[in-house]
């Protein structure tokens, strides 16, 4: 569940900002005082991501309903004010912009409007694996199956027997939001791959486009990832609803995630320079013994004056755990 609120923080975020700045514009709360109304207002947005939360965790098919409610509200809110008549025009506005945009986008209307738009999405970050581990993630046929929160199966097409061409079903907030055809147009040595995708969303409204990856390593142990996805012909609500569900970006993190949990990073080892450093103090105290006691003074003397010159935080030393007592924590203790 937690992971589900943290993909759709974009939603609960705008439903919680413009249901609470709406609200406020709209007046309904009349008989208090200033202070009281601005404590509301501040407890306000943290109310509404809680609503928005029980919506996405209850009802995730209407989580559409959430961002047209709040545009609702926030203009209800902002015509009321103009008007001066605050909840008397504001608040009925709010209740019909809100149903219409609802109709409009999501309901009965929303496939009898001929309006269809484009969508482009994309995605990029570093990954804690190699290139090869994760082209066989991404790219379907590469591997035994990819690492997608989104995708429900996946199955070959059994009259490609150069298997390009793949079937799949992909869900969203735990419901199932578009099966759709996998085709691989380009299949790059240097890690680039290119999808056409021919999809059928919940309203079996059809869209097409093209998923691009693209892998670079950086090093043994790190890829960078870049997720790009166009579509073409989708209706108005499922393009806003996609970007609100921040769909390339709930990908990446998941993919993140999971090889992080395969491959998690290794302590820090010593190098032998930090032991030669750990050692350095021992050393000079012995080539201070092999000195002339005339010499050896002057050089404790000379030691003892760059000490007061330059001040040591030593009592940070006392907060650290004996476990912690590492080189890099003790020079950040002691201030260098």
């Amino acid at each position: 569940m937690l992971s589900v609120l943290s993909a759709q923080r974009r939603r609960i975020a705008y439903f919680a900002a413009t249901m609470a700045i709406g609200l406020l514009l709209i007046g309904l709360l009349p008989g208090l005082r200033w202070y009281t109304k601005a404590i509301s207002f501040l407890f306000a947005p943290f109310v509404m991501a809680g609503i928005a939360a029980a919506v996405l965790a209850y009802v995730p098919a209407k989580r559409g309903w959430l961002e047209c409610i709040g545009t609702g509200v926030l203009l209800g809110g902002v015509l009321g004010a103009l008007t001066r008549f605050d909840g008397l025009i504001g608040l009925p506005l709010a209740i019909l912009v809100s149903a219409g945009l609802v109709m409009a986008l999501h309901e009965a209307w929303a496939d009898k409007i001929p309006l269809k738009l484009n969508f482009a999405t994309a995605a990029s970050g570093h990954v804690r694996a190699d290139g090869a581990e994760i082209w066989s993630a991404l790219v379907p046929g590469a591997g035994d199956r990819l690492v997608s929160e989104r995708l429900i199966e996946l199955e070959a097409c059994p009259d490609d027997p150069e298997r390009n061409t793949f079937y799949c079903a992909l869900m969203a907030c735990g419901e199932l939001a578009e099966e759709a055809t996998l085709t691989l147009l380009e299949r790059d040595s240097s890690g680039v791959a290119r999808i056409h995708i021919e999809g059928e969303d919940a309203a079996h409204v059809m869209s097409s486009g093209i998923l691009t990856v693209k892998i670079t390593e950086m090093d043994p142990d790190s890829t960078h990832v870049d997720l790009h996805e166009t579509r073409e012909g989708m209706l108005a609500g499922e393009v806003i609803e996609r970007w609100f569900d921040d769909v390339l970006g709930g990908e990446l993190r998941h993919l993140q995630a999971h090889f992080l949990a395969l491959n998690p990073p290794e302590p820090a080892e010593r190098e032998a320079e930090a032991a030669a450093a750990l050692l350095a103090p021992a050393q000079q105290a012995a080539s201070l013994e092999e000195l002339q006691p005339d010499a050896r003074g002057a050089a404790a003397s000379g030691a003892a004056a760059q000490l007061r010159g330059t001040p040591r935080n030593m009592k940070n030393l006392a907060k650290l755990p004996e476990d912690h007592l590492t080189l890099e924590a003790v020079r950040k203790a002691v201030g260098e």
